[in-house]
């Protein structure tokens, strides 16, 4: 489902990011993985990504900072970013944000490729 896509999974908790990364390199992904929003803008500025899966809650920078870093630092191209969530954010703030999808942790495997693929 996801063969020839680049993505790069970003989430502190090494447990939930190693699920997320095993999910979708068994839909046939290439997925790298970091576990800071810092870190995500050093993979992001090495090499582009089809698209990002990010936790919003992280301890130093927030998915929210991330996005607003992202949406800043490669305004001349279009990253597509899909927020996940264990807290009850309202969804279509998230998606204000600049995130191009949300959806609550664990994600649906079949639903986070499904969004990926769209």
């Amino acid at each position: 489902m996801l063969n020839g896509f680049s993505l790069l999974v970003v989430e502190d908790d090494r447990d939930s990011r190693e699920a997320i990364r095993e999910t979708l390199e068994a839909s046939g992904a290439s997925v790298k993985t970091a576990s800071s929003a810092s870190e995500a803008l050093a993979a992001l500025a090495a090499r582009e990504f089809d698209l990002v899966v990010s936790d919003l809650a992280m301890p130093d920078q927030s998915g929210f900072w991330l996005i607003n870093k992202i949406r800043q630092v490669f305004h001349r191209r279009h990253v597509p970013v899909i927020a996940v969530t264990g807290h009850p954010f309202p969804f279509e703030g998230v998606r204000r944000a600049g995130f191009d999808d949300v959806m609550q942790k664990p994600p649906d495997p079949d639903r986070l490729c499904a969004a990926i693929a769209a």
